[in-house]
């Protein structure tokens, strides 16, 4: 029997064809590259697609490019990974391939999976454990690769793809808790990579193997957040807590065991400090743990204490010590009327001297003014920058306001605070935290405070 042996004709002219462009490519490189090197591109794939041969000169000469610049190009895209050279004999000479963008993504194996189960004549039973857990893996891979561009509307980036790889197959994060920090963060309208990734690592350090025990963590980090909230309200930070302070607040409740109120009881004794912080709070938590059941006036003063149980004992010698007269609310709420008449004292002296002194009004509206643009501030360098002025003003004002009070008769100081204890300023704590050295005499006088309450009552 004849055969004809069939073939079309040798495309002769590439100009009058089309020529394709992966959507990857388009997404992912275009938009960053340099103009001259995208023609270089794609002047050089309409060649590739019809496997002809072309010579730098006449690229160049076709572009309104110089050699050096075509050169130039080819190295680009080469270093990006979106083809490869290879010299064939000499430095003239060499090969340029065009790799597909799909395989870069998802991979060579992934792609042609079909193919390679076609050719191989392998059952599924020979299959190895290990084989199939990769199978497996890099199927939730492929979901939630899907996942991603589904809630962001867009292609993945070649980086992205690893990032998001390297996160379940390096970093050990279970492919369901990263899938549902995709949905989690696309909630808050945040689709960077980077971030998803930080929140699902962030999960997974916390314990979090499945999406119920992420949804616990969530819920106890919500309610943490609002505790830490109030914390930083009551010291009166205007700044998000950092996760140094994160660490150093979950102690107080996950470690010694304190409740929210007992914090914020701790947060007010550092409110009467210049510059509140949180190690001077930690402090005072660390001081009350001893605290259980009284306030041992007679043993405060140049000892070290542990607790007994109800008492301080020394450290060295532990004995019985003299029941304390009050209790330790009863000391705390004398500090506290201590520092409120302190403030109600100070009220009444301004009020006298601005009657006395009219334009010490106008001095007292510009602090607040400064004070209150000095907490708007933004945390960044032209932040700092005009802190810094509002500050030095602030400083002159203070000159100014003393001026005015010697001219008037008043002592310099006559408009600041007074405190029976000025190491302590009426906290009972100092400002390393450790219990202020006036606690005897103020306990003893709390005592008689309290009686003469109870009286009145």
């Amino acid at each position: 029997m004849a055969k004809a042996k069939l073939k079309i004709e040798e495309e002769k002219d590439i100009f009058l064809h089309t020529t394709k462009v992966e959507n990857l490519f388009i997404n992912e490189f275009l938009p960053g590259a340099p103009g001259d090197y995208v023609k270089v591109f794609l002047f050089g794939l309409m060649y590739a697609q019809y496997n002809k041969e072309v010579d730098r000169g006449r690229m160049a000469r076709a572009l309104g490019l110089s050699e050096n610049d075509v050169a130039k190009a080819w190295e680009y895209w080469a270093n990006i990974g979106v083809l490869t050279i290879t010299e064939a004999g000499d430095e003239e000479n060499y090969e340029i391939e065009y790799t597909r963008q799909v395989d870069n993504l998802y991979g060579r194996t992934a792609f042609n999976s079909k193919k390679k189960a076609a050719q191989e004549d392998t059952s599924k039973e020979e299959e190895s454990g290990s084989e199939l857990i990769e199978k497996l893996i890099n199927k939730q891979i492929k979901y939630i690769f899907d996942k991603y561009q589904m809630k962001s509307g867009r292609i993945m980036t070649r980086k992205e793809t690893e990032k998001l790889t390297d996160a379940v197959k390096v970093y050990g994060i279970e492919p369901d808790v990263l899938a549902y920090a995709i949905d989690y963060c696309a909630e808050l309208d945040k689709y960077n990579v980077d971030y998803i990734f930080k929140v699902a690592l962030r999960w997974t350090e916390e314990g979090c193997k499945d999406i119920s025990q992420v949804k616990e963590y969530l819920d106890k980090y919500s309610r943490r957040n609002a505790d830490y909230a109030t914390i930083f309200k009551t010291l009166g930070f205007t700044r998000l807590p950092n996760p140094a302070d994160r660490e150093l607040m979950s102690k107080w409740f996950d470690e010694m065991g304190f409740t929210i109120k007992d914090v914020l009881e701790a947060c007010k004794a550092a409110a009467g400090l210049r510059d509140p912080n949180l190690k001077y709070v930690n402090k005072v938590l660390e001081n009350r743990m001893l605290e259980k059941g009284g306030i041992d006036t007679s043993q405060y003063q140049g000892t070290t204490y542990v607790n007994t149980g109800n008492y301080y004992s020394k450290k060295k010698e532990i004995e019985e010590t003299e029941t304390a007269r009050v209790s330790k609310k009863v000391l705390r709420d004398y500090y506290d009327y201590l520092r409120s008449e302190a403030g109600r004292n100070l009220d009444a002296r301004i009020d006298e001297v601005c009657a006395k002194v009219p334009e010490m009004r106008e001095i007292f509206t510009s602090e607040n003014e400064f004070n209150r643009e000095l907490v708007s501030l933004p945390m960044n360098a032209v932040g700092r920058e005009k802190k810094l002025e509002l500050v030095n003003k602030r400083r002159a004002l203070e000159e100014i306001k003393k001026n005015l009070l010697v001219e008037r008769g008043y002592p310099a100081d006559y408009l600041e605070e007074k405190y029976k204890c000025k190491i302590c300023k009426d906290t009972g704590f100092t400002d390393e935290g450790r219990i202020c050295t006036c606690s005897r005499q103020r306990a003893e006088e709390a005592y008689e405070w309290i009686q003469e309450k109870n009286a009145e009552a």
